[in-house]
């Protein structure tokens, strides 16, 4: 009668060629791996590769400096590691930047096309700098040449982003997890078609209508006069707002988190969220605790609270427009909008930062399209 005595399998050494990943074991047997395996010992360096330790007895391979690691049984009965999908870059313009680049500076729409597509990424379209830019095109009176442009930033990889709508899908987010007890869930402020960024939820009333351009969406607006100074209703209505709240009290103007349960309310109602009054504090409260919670909604009242109390900052319709974008921060990559309210949401940001190291809304702010370029996003 004989008894075979069995030994746990062991890494004694490793090395990896341009090919494989070799491993000796400590009973003698080499044994390797097609390097492509790994994805991140293919992307890793030739010295990255070699510095390696090994995992506890011999159990397995730790490379530190790229966070890999692999066992003696994935080299004996493993397979190939999966490379995560490559995540999307989100670039919003806003309509000065879109602009230039009809102008060719500081690179044309064949050139930015071209980076986007080498870095992975896209360009976010809003109601915001889509409408600012036709505005501003039409003023010239050349309605083919406007065509031509919105065809041409239709043809760059694109997205869409309802800002208009981000309060709201926070909001009813947040009330929805307050009342049950467990943590906020990010929204998505995405949608389908530019058209969709018109409204606050939904689908927009042009939704039946298919095959539809970004510039036959502009020109129906601009048919309706929607385009027009006369019709930006909605800036004058903010305009009256931060004159109003700036004759406030200076200890009541100052109060930046002592009123945001007041404006919590205002938002509440202006959006028909039901939620009992009685308790709008303590969601503000809690809202307010963590700037991750309602980051879009809390990011845009800190910065609307900043430029309120700066008496000296007259509001016209460039900070309005920007103010518009403040809430799609945290949910972008990159973000360009005009010096001064760049300014005063690095200020918020950073101080944002300080309350939750995990919030990096600061370096995706950018106060022109060449400081953006030069970041080399």
């Amino acid at each position: 009668m004989s008894t075979a005595i069995q030994t746990e399998v062991r890494i004694k050494s490793v090395n990896v060629t341009d090919e494989a990943i070799v491993a000796q074991l400590a009973d003698g047997r080499i044994v390797s791996v097609p390097l492509e395996w790994s994805w991140r010992l293919t992307d890793a360096t030739p010295e990255q590769r070699t510095r390696w330790e090994i995992i506890g007895e011999g159990q397995g391979v730790h490379w530190p400096e790229i966070d890999e690691d692999l066992s003696v049984d994935g080299f004996l009965r493993g397979t190939p590691a999966k490379r995560p999908a490559r995540k999307e870059m989100q670039v919003l313009l806003d309509a000065s930047s879109l602009i230039d680049l009809e102008r060719g500076r500081p690179l044309s729409f064949s050139d930015l096309d071209a980076m986007l597509r080498d870095r992975h990424a896209r360009l976010i379209l809003t109601m915001t700098n889509v409408v600012e830019f036709g505005a501003c095109a039409a003023k010239t009176g050349d309605f083919l040449a406007l065509r031509r442009e919105l065809q041409q930033i239709e043809q760059l990889p694109i997205g869409y982003l309802r800002e208009g709508g981000i309060t709201r899908s926070e909001l009813e987010e947040a009330v929805a997890a307050f009342n049950e007890h467990r943590e906020f869930a990010p929204i998505n402020p995405y949608v389908r078609r530019w058209d969709e960024t018109l409204v606050l939820e939904g689908l927009s009333p042009a939704h039946m209508l298919v095959n539809e351009r970004l510039d036959d969406f502009v020109f129906m607006l601009l048919k309706r006069g929607a385009l027009s100074p006369t019709d930006r209703r909605w800036d004058m209505r903010l305009k009256q707002q931060f004159k109003e709240d700036r004759g406030l009290p200076p200890e009541v103007r100052k109060a930046i988190q002592k009123n945001f349960p007041v404006a919590l309310g205002r938002h509440l109602k202006q959006h028909s969220i039901s939620f009992p009054e009685g308790m709008v504090n303590q969601l503000a409260e809690w809202i307010y605790d963590d700037p991750r919670r309602c980051p879009g909604h809390r990011l845009a009242y800190d910065v609307r609270q900043e430029l309120m109390n700066n008496l000296t900052e007259t509001v016209n319709e460039n900070d309005i427009s920007d103010i518009a974008h403040v809430g799609a921060v945290p949910y972008v990559d990159a973000i360009t909008m005009d010096r001064n309210t760049a300014a005063l949401c690095r200020g918020v940001a950073k101080r944002l930062t300080k309350m939750n190291p995990a919030i990096n809304y600061e370096e995706r702010i950018f106060a022109s399209l060449e400081e953006l370029l030069d970041a080399k996003f």
